[in-house]
């Protein structure tokens, strides 16, 4: 009996450790999946989110982790970028790149992964995104599993205007 339990936790530990993971794709399609350990040695910040502080990862260098175009490499097309945050009960919200990039915007947003200096509860694990510049909780995506990136379509070229300056 005692092997038979050994060996399911050692089927169960992969999948265990799967639902933990955070799969980041970039706007060409690109997949690259994190683990905890990943995330572990990433700068990490503080948010305020009304009577709660959450702790975490701070979500740019999690992006850059995944292979997203933050700091100095947000320039050009990436500029359309927005991101898609989608939660493993299927909830998502939206955040442009460049509102998620601390090199861009005055806000700080993080992958919380402890709730007044506790780990987040079930509910809300393994991560929950949580920013210092929403006046709302809405787009707090509980259990993050994706991050996606796509970009906007580009502008159709407007012909050429006379400006008189």
């Amino acid at each position: 009996m005692r092997a038979l339990l050994l060996a399911l936790a050692l089927a169960v530990a992969p999948v265990a450790a799967f639902a933990q993971s955070l799969t980041v794709v970039d706007p060409g399609g690109k997949t690259k999946v994190l683990t905890p350990a990943d995330l572990a040695d990433l700068p990490r910040a503080e948010v305020k989110s009304g009577a709660r502080t959450y702790e975490g990862p701070i979500l740019t260098y999690v992006l850059r982790a995944g292979g997203l175009p933050v700091g100095p490499r947000l320039h050009g097309d990436p500029l359309r970028a927005y991101v898609v945050m989608t939660g493993k009960d299927g909830f998502q919200a939206v955040y442009s790149l460049a509102e998620l990039d601390k090199d861009f915007h005055d806000d700080v947003v993080i992958l919380a992964d402890h709730v007044d200096g506790k780990p987040l509860p079930d509910k809300e694990a393994p991560w929950r995104v949580a920013s210092s510049g929403d006046r709302k909780g809405w787009r707090s995506v509980f259990g993050l599993a994706r991050i996606e990136a796509r970009l906007a379509d580009a502008p159709a070229k407007a012909p050429a205007m006379e400006h008189a300056h």
